[in-house]
């Protein structure tokens, strides 16, 4: 096919004008001073949330008014604030899942001539919910042969596994000072929107301690009971690892619409005894907690010591076994699960 003569004049027009675009944005500048973007979003929040950022540390070298704008993935909606102090009050959207808010600088009079500075941060929204169809954690099954009680003002359901009767969920119990700072126990990341979806974090000595009255932290004895009814040999006995067993154990759920724990051929999850989370665990050092293994592993405390230690169960995706760990007692934050 052969090209009319017009079309190559086209083309040569079009060439010109991307030059002359090209161009034109390479005669920018950029504008004097570092954007600073504070705000009080933790990484973790509920729908419907409020909370306050302020930007600042731009101005334009010709002396302009400077704007800010505020945008999320959450909306294609962007509010600007022209006038200082360059505070925004943010509201947290509906939709649960993975977000960011963005903050960009803009020379108001002279756009053409700067180019805008932009920060942003991230956040994750969540609902703790307990229904398994509306929260954060869904797709579990409600089973007919289980109960419900009400433990500090929350309420779980309750299986009968391996004889003791225990709670379904990760105890959410976390105590909170009158300034708001948790002082036993700790939510997820320390965002108290997570407290009710993976429950609290505690140490072995929090643990021993946080169960309410009727109702106990489990001991090792109890733990082999559970794993025998969940296919463990007859031989198991207590400090020992199972090689078997984490697949009944393990929740079949979805976190904020994404399998809680992923597959692996050699684990089979069934779900049929006390729905363990991949809600990982903290180490506690001087500087707080740092938590880690979220999607990977569930570590549940025992009542039991072992050479000045407190001893956990712990389950890992990629793997049956239900194995048997040892921390320092204040240095370590796991899960709890309350029996009676």
């Amino acid at each position: 096919m052969k090209f009319r003569p017009r079309s190559i004049f086209v083309i040569a027009s079009i060439a010109l004008a991307l030059c002359a675009c090209k161009k034109e944005e390479e005669t920018k500048e950029y504008m004097n001073g570092t954007l600073l973007f504070k705000n009080d979003i933790p990484q973790f929040v509920k729908p419907g949330e409020k909370f306050q950022t302020e930007a600042s540390g731009i101005t334009a070298p010709d002396g302009t008014p400077v704007a800010y704008y505020f945008s999320s993935t959450a909306s294609s909606r962007r509010d600007t604030v022209r006038t200082a102090p360059f505070k925004y009050t943010f509201t947290v959207p509906d939709t649960l899942g993975t977000f960011s808010l963005s903050c960009t600088a803009f020379a108001v009079e002279s756009s053409s001539k700067y180019y805008v500075s932009s920060a942003s941060t991230s956040f994750v929204v969540v609902d703790d919910n307990p229904d398994p169809e509306s929260g954060s954690v869904t797709g579990w099954k409600v089973r007919t042969d289980e109960s419900m009680e009400t433990l500090y003002g929350r309420d779980y359901y309750v299986v009968d596994a391996g004889g003791s009767m225990w709670t379904r969920y990760n105890l959410c119990r976390v105590d909170y000072d009158a300034s708001g700072k948790a002082v036993f126990g700790r939510p997820f990341a320390g965002c108290k929107a997570m407290q009710n979806v993976l429950g609290g974090f505690y140490t072995w000595e929090e643990a021993q301690k946080a169960c309410p009255g009727g109702w106990h932290l489990p001991s090792e004895a109890e733990w082999v009971a559970l794993l025998k009814a969940s296919g463990a040999p007859d031989s198991l006995q207590p400090f020992e690892d199972s090689p078997c067993g984490a697949g009944k154990l393990m929740v079949n759920a979805s976190f904020n619409g994404n399998l809680m724990w992923d597959y692996y051929r050699d684990v089979k999850i069934t779900d049929a005894s006390i729905s363990l989370m991949p809600a990982g665990f903290a180490l506690v050092g001087v500087s707080g907690y740092e938590f880690t293994g979220f999607g990977d592993f569930a570590v549940v405390w025992t009542s039991d010591e072992f050479d000045g230690k407190g001893v956990y169960r712990y389950i890992n995706e990629q793997s049956d076994c239900v194995y048997v760990g040892m921390a320092e007692k204040t240095r370590f934050a796991a899960s709890v699960r309350c029996v009676r």
